[in-house]
């Protein structure tokens, strides 16, 4: 999802201004080399045991980032009152938070919540404020333009913009801080930006009279499993004696990437790839949508979601006797529909270049006069 974040946000946030200024190949791959050559070097740091490899490898990915947000703020130029573009200015900055919690686990250096505290701040850092506020604006963009209509709720975007991001303010410096109470403070705020932003994507599609789309299950699915954690969150911080932490935390972890992450996925990233098929970067999802040789499911929707169902399973104590089993069965679930996606989404790449030359008109007359 990194990898496809950096890749699409530029092209984002210069549809979102319009802007006339091109991306500069040059910097495109800097970021690249950058971002491909520090993740294997933390990996091997850390299965190795060397801080040293770990922290360089940190640090590569943090020069990648700051290489992309230099991009981000020169498309993001002309675009500035755009409450859009605000949403993807803002997100890469919760990723450098996530980077320097990630140097603080790499080099024994915490807050007053220790090392927990250090890790909660990184997750909640990474994936609810800097994955979570770009799926967020990135599907205010896209789900008006499936449907040919205007979004339904344009004020909500406010809400959703100023709860995800003040929520997640407090989901990072809570566990920090070791203080609850910004914990549980953050949570709250964070849920009501996230209804406000569901609201906003059942409301559009209701309206424009197509309800009847997988991609709104796997959306609804996505974001069940990324609130699902929330009513269990205070229960192992105030009880952790009698809430079972670890396997609650493990099922959480695998909700966030199998349950949310895979699903948005599946449902968009066809048609971000198709979208942005042209040099100039023009978000044409109608165009991407129709040559798209992949629809989401229902029984891919129902697959998955039924994996993650017994994913959570195995975080209740008395099912402890077959939790193996629920394991295989729930990865099994979701493994069976992620293949098949994996495949029509190697297909739509290939598939840019002969689509463009297809759209190119031929002059069959001049072939057959020669």
């Amino acid at each position: 999802m990194t990898q496809a974040l950096f890749g699409a946000l530029p092209h984002l946030i210069s549809n979102v201004g319009s802007s006339t200024i091109r991306l500069s190949p040059r910097l495109r791959w800097s970021q690249w080399i950058s971002l491909n050559t520090g993740y294997p070097l933390i990996l091997f740091g850390m299965t190795t045991g060397s801080t040293v490899v770990a922290v360089t490898g940190a640090t590569i990915v943090l020069v990648a980032l700051a290489l992309l947000l230099v991009t981000v703020y020169r498309l993001s130029a002309d675009s500035r009152g755009s409450l859009l573009s605000r949403y993807y200015r803002v997100a890469p900055w919760f990723l450098v938070v996530g980077i320097f919690a990630a140097f603080g686990m790499l080099l024994n250096v915490h807050g007053p919540g220790g090392y927990f505290g250090s890790i909660e701040a990184h997750v909640h850092a990474n994936v609810w404020g800097f994955l979570a506020l770009v799926v967020a604006a990135t599907l205010l963009q896209l789900i008006p333009a499936l449907t040919g209509t205007e979004l339904r709720y344009p004020r909500l975007k406010r809400i959703t913009f100023w709860g995800m991001t003040i929520g997640t303010v407090g989901l990072v410096s809570g566990p920090w801080l070791a203080m609850h109470v910004l914990t549980f403070t953050g949570l709250a705020i964070y849920v009501i930006g996230t209804i406000a932003l569901l609201a906003n994507i059942v409301g559009t599609k209701r309206a424009s009279g197509c309800t009847k789309d997988a991609r709104v299950g796997h959306i609804l699915g996505a974001y069940l499993w990324l609130v699902f954690p929330v009513p269990w969150a205070p229960l192992v911080l105030l009880f952790p004696n009698v809430v079972p932490g670890a396997p609650i935390e493990t099922a959480a972890i695998n909700g966030l990437v199998f349950g949310w992450m895979l699903q948005l996925a599946m449902a968009f990233l066809p048609i971000v790839v198709g979208a942005f098929g042209d040099t100039e970067g023009v978000v044409d999802v109608p165009s991407a949508v129709e040559s798209s040789s992949y629809t989401p499911s229902w029984l891919g929707v129902g697959s998955i979601n039924l994996g993650m169902l017994a994913l959570w399973a195995t975080a209740l104590p008395m099912v402890s006797n077959v939790a193996e089993m629920l394991s295989v069965a729930g990865f099994a679930l979701i493994a069976l529909p992620w293949a098949v996606f994996v495949v029509r989404l190697w297909q739509t790449f290939i598939g840019d270049e002969p689509r463009a030359q297809r759209e190119e008109p031929t002059d069959t007359s001049a072939s057959l006069g020669d």
